[in-house]
């Protein structure tokens, strides 16, 4: 196999927010600071300094109580951090067998970067995996497909945080579904454990917990679950402080300012950004409610990265755009939690260079960089040399008609001197009429080169398909069968850590 590398800045994969992120010196940068520079890295250790040693001890003990009997490598990130290491984070909801490929990915790019970091500043960095295990959206964590064939886990009646859903059901008909999907030897490999950990684990929380430790295994990554009475009881304070509208308050502010400069409100401030967990449902407070135990207290999607970071000493969070632009909606409220906001670091993306698409760019003569940078329609005017042959070709076709409407001009106005004007206006119009053909000279174009066109859109469609990014569709078990193998470690490996992109595997066809 062979590895790419596209940088997000030379891509059409992030959002224009993510963009502005990246590249620093906008409005973004007074929320918070572009994380590709190792700079800026020290300077989240700095501030990191007076990270509360109660809090780590705390904390250590979670990870110890939620990660029993743990590996070589997750002893050392442990030893690591009682002894002061700082963390690096990444978090998602409980997705079926990971979901898509990014979940993996987001691991993997967490893990590459503590590395990384680690060796760059000379101080221990630990990667740590947050579990979204108080996520009540049952539907968007119930599916995932490998190649054409989708499972979905069938729960009627699901309500409350996902987490605390039994999975023996789950491996009931995840197992029946398998039998009707070819798997290859590594495919297989890869998804047995994860169906054991449904067979075993008394929760989804659990059972996540369990196939993460174990593909994870070796790499020193720490899973956390927020949904822990200690934790939840260290940001009591947090609790009340929201409870009273503090933080609500702070973050409306900064979204109202985020909106004024022309970017989305990615989620919907409330008076109360908390949940309710009483009842074993998940229920929005809609009035304060201060004698609510604190382990029944939930937070909403604005409000967990205010609790991860009153708990870690995180210098980055690796993120999609989309959360990353909700933790943009924060930067006022950390200011008044007391805690430094993390360095926001737009996870790498990762996208395989499969035969057909490999024999679609040969046939075109492009590269997946001149794909990822602009779409289907440019990428035919391109080839097509829409702008320079078309324009060629219709001035060799408009040249004379237009001298034979300017010596008509001359003549009329010879004859009609009163005509000047509606001579001029005739030839502005013919004007416009000559240069409307060049669209149907295009499509015809098109139409001539249509095994051409084929290709083009075979190649977007490889990356994009159904108009989404392969990542956010395919899983890691369809990137697995592929390959023939699992690439986490080269993975890990080959990922750029201080520039963000997209990693392109390449298999050896």
């Amino acid at each position: 196999m062979t590895y790419q590398f596209v940088p997000h800045t030379e891509s059409g994969v992030p959002s224009k927010v993510m963009k502005d992120l990246i590249a620093g010196g906008t409005f973004l940068e007074s929320i918070a600071n572009s994380p590709y520079d190792w700079k800026a890295f020290a300077t989240q250790a700095e501030k990191q300094q007076d990270y509360s040693k109660e809090t780590r001890r705390v904390v250590l003990q979670a990870l110890e109580r939620q990660n029993p009997e743990p590996s070589a490598s997750e002893q050392a990130s442990l030893d690591a951090f009682r002894n002061g290491a700082l963390t690096i984070t990444t978090g998602h909801q409980l997705m079926v067998c990971g979901g898509t490929v990014f979940f993996e990915a987001k691991v993997l790019g967490a893990v590459a970067l503590a590395q990384a970091a680690s060796k760059e500043l000379g101080k221990e960095v630990v990667p740590v995996f947050w579990m979204a295990s108080e996520d009540h959206d049952f539907e968007e964590i119930a599916s995932f497909r490998i190649g054409e064939h989708q499972f979905t886990w069938k729960q009627p009646d699901a309500k409350g945080p996902v987490g605390y859903l039994p999975t023996q059901d789950l491996a009931d008909q995840l197992s029946a579904w398998l039998e009707q999907v070819p798997l290859n030897e590594a495919q297989k490999k890869l998804i047995q454990p994860r169906l054991k950990a449904y067979r075993e684990g008394k929760n989804l929380a659990d059972a996540t917990r369990q196939w993460v430790r174990q593909w994870a295994e070796g790499l020193g990554l720490l899973v956390l679950d927020g949904q822990d009475m200690a934790l939840k009881g260290q940001a009591a304070p947090l609790w009340t402080a929201e409870m009273e509208g503090q933080y609500a308050t702070l973050i409306q502010a900064q979204t109202d300012a985020l909106v004024a400069q022309g970017y989305k409100a990615q989620v919907f401030p409330r008076e109360i950004n908390l949940f309710d967990l009483r009842d074993g449902d998940r229920q929005r407070f809609e009035q304060p409610d201060p004698e609510c135990p604190y382990f029944y207290v939930s937070p909403n999607a604005l409000m967990r990265p205010l609790y991860q970071e009153w708990l870690l000493p995180n210098l980055a969070y690796v993120g999609g755009g989309g959360e990353l632009a909700y933790w943009l909606q924060l930067g006022s409220a950390f200011e008044h939690l007391g805690r430094p906001m993390p360095l926001l670091y737009l996870r790498n993306s990762v996208l395989v260079q499969d035969s057909k698409l490999n024999k679609n760019l040969k046939k075109l003569g492009i590269t997946l960089s001149d794909v990822l940078a602009s779409n289907a329609e440019k990428l035919k005017g391109q080839l097509l040399g829409k702008n320079t042959v078309l324009q060629a070709e219709g001035e060799s076709l408009q040249a004379p008609l237009m001298e034979a409407i300017d010596k008509w001009n001359e003549s009329l106005i010879e004859r009609y001197p009163e005509l000047q004007q509606h001579a001029a206006a005739l030839k502005v119009k013919m004007e416009k009429l000559a240069q409307r053909t060049a669209e149907t000279r295009y499509r015809t174009q098109k139409r001539r080169h249509e095994e051409l066109m084929g290709s083009i859109d075979r190649a977007v469609e490889s990356i994009y398909p159904n108009g989404t990014f392969w990542e956010r569709r395919a899983s890691y078990a369809d990137l697995v069968g592929i390959l023939g193998q699992d690439p986490r470690d080269a993975i890990v490996e080959k990922m750029s850590t201080i520039k963000a992109g997209t990693l392109v595997i390449k298999p050896d066809f």
